[in-house]
């Protein structure tokens, strides 16, 4: 499940970066059943969902004043419920119950259908979101993951500053990481799967 956008989201954010607190109850109001249905198919325990809900729209208050300058607030939003989800795995219980939770999910076994479906989803989809990048993003990005050139070559070859280089795949990878996170069906296994995935030059 993806939070979606509202319809007046923009306007929205603009008045909570103002500290307009009926915008912020309306953001809420809009945003806080998918965090907790998101939370509570993982958790599985609703007062574990609700404390997720009430942790991340206090992030976003404490954020209000940075919330204009983020492009894609949906996918901004539900990177923080993602990761306040990880963390509430990692403190249920023991370590042992998050470890657990990634085997069930993830490492069943390396040849496990399960686990083979998932890696051919991403795949698919970073390729996708690698092919969406500007040409100068997509540039950066293949040559450092192709080729295994530095900032400096990969600027030389671009002719390019090395600050500029960095900025390019900053912004690519975020761009493949939202994009990915926005398409695909279990975001919470893709959150630790995705990262390997980015570091295999085979799939690019």
């Amino acid at each position: 499940m993806i939070l979606r956008p509202l319809h007046n989201e923009v306007i929205l954010l603009r008045q909570l970066s103002e500290n307009h607190e009926p915008a912020f109850r309306q953001l809420y109001e809009g945003y806080a059943p998918g965090v907790y249905a998101v939370a509570l198919q993982h958790l599985k325990l609703p007062h574990l969902a609700e404390d997720i809900v009430q942790s991340v729209f206090l992030k976003l208050w404490e954020n209000r004043s940075e919330v204009l300058s983020i492009q894609h607030f949906a996918s901004w939003f539900y990177t923080i419920t993602r990761n306040s989800i990880i963390s509430a795995l990692r403190k249920q219980g023991s370590i042992d119950t998050y470890r657990n939770y990634l085997k069930e999910r993830m490492e069943i076994s390396h040849d496990s259908p399960e686990l083979q479906l998932l890696k051919k989803e991403q795949v698919t989809l970073i390729r996708e979101a690698v092919a969406q990048l500007s040409p100068q993003q997509r540039t950066a990005f293949q040559l450092q993951r192709e080729e295994g050139l530095s900032y400096e070559a990969i600027g030389k070859q671009m002719g390019i500053a090395t600050n500029t280089v960095k900025v390019h795949l900053y912004k690519a990878m975020e761009s493949i990481r939202n994009y990915v996170m926005q398409h695909s069906k279990d975001s919470i296994a893709v959150a630790c799967l995705l990262p390997f995935l980015l570091m295999d030059k085979n799939i690019f």
